[in-house]
């Protein structure tokens, strides 16, 4: 599964025009610089979707996409206006997690909680979060509708890694 997800992450890249991560990051890091600790616009889906930059992508927006490695958990929810929010946490508040998803969500670097925009070209998903230092860019695509897969590259380390979350629809409304 990880060679198929490398493959398909190349084959993203490549239909980036051949722009190096740095030349990616400079463009999606425009779009980002005032989105953090912001809050989002409300509106309900529909709204949005006819002109969502996420249109021709077969992203859903009935839950989460999610990736487990350990006991951490990595959380993205799309949103058809363009945003993205992301959590992150451990297995022990897994149950509190999907919930801060929201479309409102004002975000805590300090937590791993980011409220970002996101800049679509063609197939290829780009979006950066800043954490207390430095800052994460995300470069990737939806191959389906049941996962993203990101190269993150950390500005801070300079480590890149390969990330590719399985979706995870939202389950009945517990009270």
């Amino acid at each position: 599964m990880r060679t198929i997800a490398a493959i398909l992450l190349l084959a993203c890249l490549s239909a980036c025009n051949g722009d190096t991560p740095e030349a990616i990051d400079e463009r999606t890091a425009d779009t980002t610089a005032t989105s953090q600790g912001t809050s989002a616009p409300q509106a309900t889906q529909e709204e949005f979707h006819p002109n969502s930059p996420f249109k021709d992508l077969p992203l859903r927006y009935d839950g989460h996409y999610r990736e487990q490695i350990d006991n951490l958990l990595y959380l993205i929810r799309f949103f058809p206006e363009g945003i993205a929010v992301l959590v992150n946490g451990t297995s022990e508040v897994e149950a509190q997690l999907p919930p801060m998803l929201r479309r409102d969500a004002l975000g805590d670097p300090n937590m791993g909680y980011y409220n970002v925009p996101v800049t679509v070209e063609g197939d290829s998903i780009f979006f950066i979060t800043r954490p207390e230092r430095g800052e994460l860019s995300y470069r990737g695509m939806a191959p389906d509708s049941s996962r993203v897969v990101f190269l993150r590259h950390s500005h801070i380390t300079g480590v890149r890694n390969l990330k590719e979350y399985l979706f995870v629809p939202d389950g009945p409304a517990s009270e």
